[in-house]
């Protein structure tokens, strides 16, 4: 089984909104995201607002990481990595420690990664604490949507 990584690109589309449609049922997001409205004008764009790698098998997306960045006073520029996915018969087969190095290789300059995940999305939380991410239990995020 070869495991291509690259950039995602317009033949990736389709699978970039279902990927973020599994992660919010997972997440059990109470609305939907407009991730499948925007994702011409944030992504396929001359100034996009976000990358994403994609895994690849025979010419067939299988997983992908969805990624930005954001100023931390006390740490500098962070790594915010939005959205992890692999289609679910493609575990277990190195694809996710494929896109891990190809990110680690193209930021090599950031020191923080940062993480978000729902509440009840055990395989995730376990995924980033064998990383090594570690549960900020002295900060709550919030969000507000501006309108």
């Amino acid at each position: 089984m070869k495991i291509e990584i690259m950039h995602a690109n317009k033949s990736h589309k389709e699978f970039l909104i279902y990927a973020n449609k599994v992660i919010d049922e997972v997440n059990n997001m109470e609305q939907y995201t407009e991730f499948e409205k925007h994702i011409d004008a944030d992504y396929y764009c001359d100034n996009p607002k976000f990358k994403c790698l994609v895994a690849e098998i025979d010419g067939k997306p299988v997983g992908m990481i969805l990624y930005s960045y954001f100023y931390w006073a006390s740490d500098g520029q962070v790594l915010w990595i939005s959205q992890m996915y692999i289609e679910q018969e493609y575990r277990k087969h190195g694809i996710f420690f494929k896109l891990i190095k190809k990110l680690r290789e193209e930021n090599k300059d950031i020191q923080i990664a940062s993480f978000g995940t729902g509440v009840e999305n055990f395989r995730m939380q376990k995924i980033i604490k064998y990383y090594g991410g570690h549960e900020m239990s002295n900060l709550k995020f919030y969000y507000k949507e501006i309108n």
